[in-house]
């Protein structure tokens, strides 16, 4: 049938719990390590600022990427050549401030209403131009 190599693949020879991790998410998730020696230097930092924080322990650490497009600006908007194929990213860890005008943006562009804010100037085609560190102008 159509779906007998999937079937049949090492993904499938398991089964798991809604809660772990997936094979193919331990494939496709980058995972980095956390830089110790900053995160030390960091509190160390924090401490000088803040004395009561000597008395409290790091419990844990984490890493993590942060996307960013080469102007800084995030792309949003249909990809040329994909007609229908609506692109949100590069947010650079500032999603949550500006994820919901985004959304409200990428609903205007698929309902076909007029954009509460002009797009262009986020539009994805205009990285193919890009420079790194050179802000975008509005």
């Amino acid at each position: 049938g159509a779906f007998e190599g999937w079937r049949q693949g090492h993904e499938s020879l398991r089964k798991w719990a809604l809660d772990d991790i997936t094979p193919m998410e331990r494939n496709r998730i980058l995972d980095p390590k956390p830089d110790m020696g900053q995160i030390r230097l960091t509190y160390r930092r924090a401490c000088e600022l803040i004395p009561e924080l000597q008395r409290v322990a790091i419990s844990d650490v984490w890493a993590g990427y942060i996307d960013s497009t080469p102007d800084g600006i995030p792309a949003v908007g249909e990809v040329e050549g994909i007609p229908g194929f609506i692109l949100a990213a590069g947010f650079s860890g500032h999603g949550f401030g500006i994820g919901p005008g985004a959304g409200h943006m990428i609903a205007d562009i698929i309902t076909g209403s007029e954009p509460i804010v002009d797009p262009r100037p986020y539009r994805p085609e205009r990285l193919k131009t890009a420079a790194w560190g050179k802000v975008a102008e509005f």
